[in-house]
Formats: C-alpha cells, sequence, structure tokens
C-alpha cells in the first residue's frame, strides 16, 4: 500500500587535493652542444651572409616581375588611349560627313561606295634599252641593259620576243667579228720581250786567277 522510497545516492567522497611540490631549478650541462657553441661562430657567419644573398636575388627577382608588370600595364594603357583618339577622330569626321560611320552615315555625294582595295596596275616604266662594249687588252665585252616588268609571276622583259632573238644575234655577230680584231690589236700593242744579256766578267775573272795559279807552279817548278 505504502510505496518505498526512493535510496539516495551517496556523494563521492571529495578529492584530496595534491599539495605542490617546490622542485629546485636544475641545470644540465652539455658537452657537445657547448662545443658546437663555442666552434661554430663561423659556419653560423656563413648561413647568414647565404641567407642574405638568398634574400637580396629573390627581391631583386621581384622588382624585375613588378617592374615588367608595370610596362605591360603603361603600354596597354598608351594603346587603349590611341585607339580610343582614333575612333573619335574617325567619328568626328563621319559627323562632318566625310566617311561614312559605323551607324550607316553617307558620304558627301548620298552614297556609299564600297572600297575594294588598291588597284594592281603596272608602272609604265622608260625603256632604258642600250648596249655598250668595254674593250681592254685583253678583254672584249658586251653590256646589254634591259628594262623589266616586276610582277606577281616574277621579273619579264618589256620587249617582245622578236626583239630580244635580234640583239642576240647581233651580239653574236659582234663578238665574232671582234675576236680577230682583238688577237691583231694585241699583237700591236704588245710590248717586245727584251733580249738577256749575259755577263762573263764572273767567268772571265776566274779564268785570268786560274791562267796566274797555272804560271806561278811552271815558275816554282823551274827554279
Amino acid at each position: 500500500m505504502f510505496a518505498r522510497p526512493r535510496p539516495k545516492k551517496l556523494l563521492a567522497p571529495p578529492s584530496k587535493r595534491r599539495k605542490r611540490q617546490h622542485t629546485i631549478e636544475e641545470i644540465k650541462f652539455d658537452g657537445d652542444a657547448r662545443a658546437e657553441y663555442l666552434t661554430g661562430f663561423h659556419k653560423r657567419k656563413l648561413q647568414r651572409a647565404k641567407y642574405a644573398q638568398e634574400q637580396a636575388a629573390e627581391q631583386a627577382r621581384q622588382d624585375r616581375i613588378d617592374a615588367r608588370k608595370k610596362h605591360r600595364e603603361d603600354r596597354k594603357r598608351e594603346v587603349e588611349e590611341h585607339v580610343q583618339s582614333v575612333n573619335d577622330a574617325l567619328k568626328q569626321a563621319a559627323q562632318a560627313g566625310y566617311i561614312e560611320g559605323e551607324d550607316g552615315e553617307l558620304s558627301e555625294d548620298g552614297t556609299a561606295e564600297e572600297w575594294g582595295g588598291f588597284q594592281d596596275t603596272p608602272r609604265q616604266q622608260d625603256t632604258i634599252d642600250h648596249e655598250e662594249e668595254y674593250i681592254d687588252e685583253d678583254r672584249f665585252t658586251t653590256v646589254t641593259v634591259e628594262s623589266v616588268n616586276v610582277s606577281r609571276d616574277g621579273l619579264t622583259s618589256s620587249r617582245p620576243d622578236d626583239e630580244e632573238s635580234v640583239d642576240e644575234e647581233e651580239n653574236i655577230d659582234k663578238n665574232t667579228q671582234g675576236e680577230p680584231e682583238k688577237s691583231s690589236d694585241k699583237n700591236k700593242h704588245a710590248p717586245k720581250k727584251k733580249k738577256q744579256k749575259f755577263r762573263c766578267a764572273l767567268y772571265i775573272t776566274m779564268f785570268r786567277a786560274h791562267s796566274w795559279n797555272y804560271s806561278m807552279s811552271e815558275d816554282m817548278i823551274s827554279n
């Protein structure tokens, strides 16, 4: 009839606080660390110098990158300004009616003409065809100067084929006629060879010395 009361939970015993123990400061002596510190001054100095050089090289590289970037930006800005000025000039010309604008404006006569580019017309050249002859002691040369037309196919002669054949025949005749004249002129104007003069003074002197020695030997024999 009566309910049993709930059992009371027992609280855990309070934890005991640990007493702080005052530890004595201790200095440990390490002989290897001491030796490395005392003998590593030069090594650490070289490491600091190397690190400083690396930092300077990295800073110089970064400065070059920044300078190139700034130069590109300046060039880009200049190009944009130039394009903008050209577009403004074209718009002003289109509004004045000199050229057809972007909105389909017409020129002064009211007609929109399509520009097909420059016409490839051959330029009229003056005829400079002539021949010149050069005569030397040993050579006979004929030089022919003629005008040519420059086109996409290459260089073409301005003279017809008949004239070229006639000129070639005339050049052959002139060359054949000039050869005997050249040989005769060469024989006429050729310098005469001088005759070589042999000097016998040395041989005469040697002969005289030999005869004197021979006479001296005969005198000695006779005595």
